[in-house]
């Protein structure tokens, strides 16, 4: 026995380490292609996995053991004090991520719980493994899938897989010969045989090397199919190009060239805990060419003003009330720029206290700077007074209120190209024909768009021809389009006006998701935000947010501060009548009334129920799956349990068919315990064989009274209880 016990230890050594390479040639290119660290920690985990599963450990020890192994090395990797440092903060950012796994927010999961995700994954690899090793033996998917993996890997990457090819071949013929050998024992019942493993390995090893000696010393010829890298980026090129194709949403630096769809992108950019909505923004341009958008000067050459946190914002979009108490927004960045975006009214920045915000004075984007050098934050508050306009003051700004110094600035906002279609311009004169003042001709504009008709579509939208101006085919032959035709348009027909103006970009107040106290709330904030619309010059009010895009709205507050006309007769008004308290129904009340109350209940009682999945359906999603998940888990372990319940259910039953169907639940139960019946085997032979695996002859004596009450033999209540205690003994031994 001990002769033939050291040859299957050898090969269940063999199988499990070659299993454990394998599964270690998943790791190795993470290092080079992912910005994951730390791999030894992981293949640790799945050496140890390996071995627990090798010694067949009990699963409750086996389960600790690895749930140990998996806090220990998370703890390790992310606790930022001592070994005595509180556990609360990991548990805390554990629900967290969950609530985030729920959102559907993959990119704001913490890197600790990317860590457990992964050591999960690694888990079920190393149960497959473990199971297609000792159950199915065979490996080939696994292994089809590695080579796969590895060659996608060395495709499209820069790690070099020729050593890695090499060792999965090798490894995985080896792996594969082996299984075919105890396969081969299992079907043709070998064990007892003479047939070894040497006797198979041996010529199989022999096999593997001269086929590897010749292939690297035989002639290698050139690939017959082209490398499909160059082909695949020279498409995504033709088809992300400026101007050409489909442009991916989000905030970009070159608008020189409108025009074209895009496509959606839901990636979070920051998240705002905020006092109100409002649209936040990054930056204008001044010089529009026909096509696009461009900025006076150059970044490098441009003016601007530093200031440091916590210190009042030198340029002014609008004037500031020093009187109102500012308001304090919170921005957690989660794809960083080396800009800050910030509400209309801003006052200050917290949050870059090492070093210094840098204003330009053309565009007014805000920059974060550390030693003259461009830094991006990931977490800044902005402090800001919500600005609100005066009505009677901007109605009364006009040509007359700008003098011969600021001529400059007017020409500034004011510039068109030469060739600028001239029925740009006379639409403009068209729309703001019977309007008095400079306010409500920009009104005027800014609500053409949805009177007359224009359509928000962001995919069906074409690119300009070659010396095609990209508002005139706006305006006149499209008449669809996105943001950016629509706040373009506006700005070019209120130029066309002599009206100061330009061309913001930034973003809109994103997606609600949280209501964190009385005052604040939660808002997303994603590359879907991305928007653009326009600002109007008034003097004494500022620069004035106005928002043309049809299906937006805006935030601007405008007071209507104008004195209302005193009239000689004033009308009385009627004081309402007191409403009379209501009172509850009582039974009878409800009789009366016909029922209506309790129809009226069951509808609210359905309508909060519609409410309750619509808003919580992920929570409900995962619940259902958990319960799920848990159930099945149950009913593969219920050969352990079930017993405890098919006892007590016969232990009591008298009837003549209760022992034949006790019988026949213990035939279930054997199965399950892993003792099958062979086809064409017999009762009384497989019965035999069970009592040799027990050594016991219980199920002999069950399998001998079965056998009598099929052929019509009644059993006593005195037999019963003999062969009840024989069964329970019996289907007892299969829990263990």
């Amino acid at each position: 026995m001990n002769n033939g016990a050291q040859p299957m230890k050898f090969q269940r050594v063999l199988l499990y380490g070659l299993a454990f390479i394998l599964l270690w040639e998943w790791l190795r290119p993470l290092n080079e292609v992912t910005d994951t660290g730390n791999i030894g920690y992981f293949v640790a985990f799945i050496f140890l996995s390996m071995v627990l599963y090798y010694f067949n450990l009990n699963k409750f020890l086996s389960f600790s053991i690895k749930m140990i192994f998996i806090l220990f090395s998370l703890y390790h990797l992310y606790s930022k004090d001592t070994f005595l440092h509180p556990a609360e903060a990991m548990i805390r950012e554990l629900w967290d991520n969950i609530g985030l796994t729920i959102g559907r927010e993959w990119s704001m999961l913490s890197d600790m719980y990317r860590s457990l995700l992964f050591f999960i994954l690694l888990w079920l690899m190393t149960y497959l493994i473990h199971y297609w090793l000792s159950v199915r033996k065979s490996m080939l998917l696994f292994y089809i899938m590695t080579i796969i993996y590895i060659s996608l890997l060395d495709t499209f990457t820069s790690f070099d897989a020729k050593g890695a090819i090499i060792r999965v071949i090798i490894l995985g013929f080896l792996l594969l010969g082996m299984l075919a050998l105890l396969r081969l024992k299992d079907q043709e019942s070998l064990r007892g045989s003479r047939l070894g493993a040497g006797s198979w390995m041996i010529p199989l090893v022999i096999m593997i090397g001269v086929s590897s000696v010749l292939a690297f010393a035989g002639p290698k010829i050139d690939p017959v199919w082209p490398d499909p890298v160059p082909y695949l980026k020279a498409f995504a090129d033709d088809n992300d190009g400026v101007g050409s194709g489909v442009s991916k949403l989000g905030y970009g630096t070159d608008d020189s060239r409108l025009g074209g769809p895009f496509r959606g992108d839901p990636k979070t950019v920051f998240d705002a805990d905020v006092v109100r909505e409002h649209y936040w923004r990054i930056e204008s341009k001044d010089i529009y060419t026909g096509q696009g958008w461009e900025r006076t000067g150059t970044e490098e050459s441009e003016e601007s003003v530093t200031f440091a946190s916590g210190e009042e914002v030198p340029l002014y979009l609008t004037e500031p009330d020093p009187e109102r108490e500012p308001d304090s927004e919170v921005l957690k960045v989660r794809e960083p720029y080396s800009h800050v975006v910030y509400p209309y009214g801003v006052s200050s920045f917290q949050g870059n206290e090492e070093g210094t915000f840098s204003i330009s004075e053309d565009t007014t984007k805000i920059t974060t700077l550390r030693d003259q050098e461009k830094v991006k934050l990931e977490e800044y508050s902005v402090h800001y007074r919500n600005p609100v306009y005066s009505l009677k003051g901007l109605e009364s700004v006009s040509e007359d209120s700008f003098s011969e110094e600021t001529q400059p600035f007017l020409e500034k906002y004011t510039q068109l190209p030469e060739e600028l279609p001239e029925r740009v311009r006379e639409l403009a004169e068209t729309i703001t024909a019977d309007e008095e003042n400079w306010y409500q001709k920009v009104r005027a504009i800014e609500g053409y768009f949805s009177e007359e008709g224009f359509v928000y579509e962001q995919t069906e939208v074409p690119v300009p021809e070659e010396g095609q101006d990209y508002v005139d085919q706006f305006l006149f032959e499209t008449q669809m389009g996105y943001c950016d035709n629509y706040s373009t348009s506006m700005v070019v027909l209120v130029r066309s006006l002599g009206i100061p103006a330009r061309w913001v970009k930034g973003y809109t107040e994103g997606e609600y998701q949280r209501t964190i106290d009385t005052q604040y709330k939660t808002y997303k904030v994603t590359n879907n935000n991305a928007h653009s619309w326009v600002e109007v010059f008034f003097p004494g009010e500022g620069w004035v947010q106005f928002e043309p895009t049809v299906g937006f709205t805006g935030s601007t507050i405008v007071n209507y501060d104008y004195e209302l006309p005193e009239t000689e007769e004033t009308t009385a008004v009627p004081a309402p009548e007191p409403e009379a308290p209501a009172k509850d129904l009582t039974p009878e009340d409800e009789e009366a009334s016909g029922g209506s109350s309790s129809s009226f209940s069951i509808a609210g009682l359905w309508e909060d129920t519609v409410t309750l999945v619509k808003d919580h359906w992920g929570k409900i999603l995962l619940g259902i799956l958990a319960l799920a998940l848990i159930g099945y888990g149950i009913f593969l372990v219920r050969r352990r349990w079930l017993p405890y319940l098919l006892i007590p259910y016969y232990k009591f039953k008298k009837d003549e068919d209760t022992f034949p169907k006790a019988y026949l639940a213990l035939l279930d139960q054997l199965k399950r315990y892993g003792l099958k019946m062979d086809e064409g085997q017999t009762l009384r032979a497989y019965s035999q064989y069970v009592d040799s695996f027990f050594g016991s002859r219980e199920m002999t004596s069950l399998t001998d009274k079965y056998e009598r009450t099929l052929y019509g033999q009644k059993l006593t209540e005195h037999d019963w209880n003999q062969l009840r205690e024989l069964w329970e003994n019996l289907i007892k031994r299969t829990t263990g």
